[in-house]
């Protein structure tokens, strides 16, 4: 949220502060809060929902996977930025990074479920495609029926 903020602020600065002292100092406080918001927010999210809805025989290969992903949109934003901002001018590219923003923090909220002090198993459960965990608390019981299925399905 603060992410989409700090780029709504470099907008304004962009389009309505041009190039007076008071807009370039906005703009480098945004650019400088949504670097921070960044690091401490949403670029960790990729590591650690890849590590926790990932079965541990798959976790190195899915954050592989993740952080190739990262860094290859990362990539392509960073290549297409000066032909999009040359084509729509500064303010406008940064007015669609803020939406994505805005639209990532709703995806986040809506979908990406709180795991916090929860177990392994108790994830995994979660993102089973058999229950509905939307509404339910994860019970012990349900962590040790879990890990009871594995045992018999690897033959202990």
């Amino acid at each position: 949220m603060a992410m989409t903020v700090c780029l709504f602020c470099l907008v304004i600065s962009l389009s309505l502060f041009r190039e007076t002292s008071l807009g370039i100092a906005l703009a480098i406080l945004a650019i400088c809060g949504n670097v921070s918001f960044f690091s401490i927010g949403i670029e960790p999210v990729c590591l650690v929902i890849t590590l926790e809805i990932f079965p541990l025989r798959l976790q190195a290969q899915a954050s592989a996977l993740g952080a190739v992903g990262n860094r290859v949109c990362s990539g392509v934003v960073a290549m297409s930025f000066l032909s999009v901002s040359r084509a729509i001018s500064m303010a406008g590219t940064f007015t669609i990074f803020t939406v994505f923003s805005a639209l990532s923090v709703g995806f986040v909220y809506k979908l990406v479920p709180e795991t916090k002090g929860k177990s392994l198993e108790q994830i995994e459960l979660m993102f089973q495609k058999d229950r509905n965990w939307q509404d339910e608390e994860v019970e012990l019981s349900d962590t040790q029926q879990l890990v009871q299925q594995k045992n018999e399905s690897n033959g202990v």
